[in-house]
């Protein structure tokens, strides 16, 4: 379905990621993700917004100077002040927002409609004279009158942006309403589409391959789907998915994917949950017995991709949920060979303690020698 489609992935971890409760990242650090973004392959890298402070303002004037396969694009507000930082640090591509729902007109910005479209128009068109490639992203698109929302588009086309981009801002679309709303909006604006999709109530995923389903080209993600609130679609999540369920040939390099996500984890101090697909601990661990006896026969049996494909391996947890098969392999990995009575006996021991949650290679180690001490 996606195979032959244009396909682009903006990463919004130095902006949007930055915007996580408790996180800050220093300038070496947003050049070390910078760098391993690159490598694995995104297309847009977005470096920061220049105005909110000046340590981003410094980082986004390093980052540009660095030499990167991505484009670089910088965060600003609809506003002359924001576009002058970008363009005076030189970014190419700038992204400018402005909140367009009811909501955002009313409580955010006090204008009418009308206003709106004057504030917007002199702010696309100032940052063209100044020599920016633009991407314009209409905040908040998903509550906003649709009929405005192309009249926004429209106008903006006729300014000139380089791209479109509608933000699902509080992540209270469905994929059917997403698919709905990227058609309508393709069939009058003849502009490449992004989507920005927040996970409020965990479709960020979702709502980002409905968008590209209905023709969008640009996705923006963060690495551990790291943002405001509830965060955005996950880099590992909707990469992977493409590359494995939709067999679209980017050449991401997957395998960068759980180094990126620890690197992260490490800058952020935010660690993802061990069920968390692609790179959590748990994402290739097999536990209950005949799982593992039938994963050891054929992996393909409980793994929709091989752990190897993203540069992981895979685990066995050893519990009172283990199997006879599952413990005979665990140990003679670890170079212990047992009689079939003395693999009773351990399996035996290891049900008889539920308490232990998950038996470590020195426990099982001990355990077995212990079993032959008693013969």
């Amino acid at each position: 379905m996606l195979s032959h489609q244009k396909i682009e992935i903006l990463d919004s971890t130095l902006r949007e990621g930055e915007q996580t409760p408790g996180v800050s990242f220093s300038v070496e650090q947003k050049i070390a993700m910078t760098k391993r973004l690159d490598a694995f392959g995104v297309d847009f890298i977005e470096l920061g917004h220049p105005v909110v402070s000046p340590d981003i303002y410094e980082a986004v004037e390093t980052l540009n100077d660095l030499e990167l396969h991505a484009k670089k694009i910088a965060h600003g507000r609809a506003s002359k002040s924001d576009i002058n930082d970008v363009a005076a640090i030189g970014v190419e591509w700038m992204g400018i927002f402005f909140g367009t729902s009811p909501l955002s007109l009313k409580h955010k910005f006090n204008v009418t409609k009308s206003e709106a479209l004057k504030r917007i128009e002199t702010s696309v068109k100032y940052g063209k004279d100044k020599g920016l490639k633009l991407r314009f992203t209409a905040e908040d698109a998903s509550r906003t009158n649709l009929d405005f929302l192309i009249q926004v588009g429209q106008m903006v086309q006729e300014c000139g942006v380089e791209r479109f981009s509608i933000a699902d801002t509080v992540g209270c679309l469905i994929p059917a309403r997403m698919k709905e709303l990227v058609t309508n909006i393709r069939s009058e604006i003849d502009l490449p589409l992004h989507v920005h999709c927040h996970n409020d109530f965990g479709l960020a995923t979702a709502n980002t391959l409905a968008a590209l389903e209905s023709g969008a080209q640009c996705v923006d993600v963060t690495v551990n789907g790291m943002g405001e609130r509830c965060g955005l679609a996950p880099l590992a999540e909707v990469t992977t998915i493409l590359t494995e369920l939709y067999k679209v040939n980017h050449n991401w390099d997957l395998g960068l994917l759980p180094e990126l996500s620890q690197l992260v984890e490490s800058f952020s101090g935010r660690i993802s949950k061990a069920n968390k697909p692609i790179v959590g601990k748990n994402a290739f661990t097999h536990k209950a017995g005949l799982h593992v006896k039938t994963v050891i026969e054929e992996p393909k049996s409980y793994e929709a991709i091989s752990p190897e494909t993203v540069y992981r391996e895979r685990h066995i947890v050893i519990d009172k949920y283990t199997g006879k098969a599952a413990l005979k392999n665990k140990l003679e990995i670890m170079g212990i060979h047992l009689k079939d009575w003395e693999l009773k006996a351990t399996l035996k021991d290891i049900k008889a303690h539920p308490e232990k949650v998950s038996w470590k290679d020195e426990e099982l180690i001990s355990l077995t020698n212990s079993i032959k001490i008693k013969v």
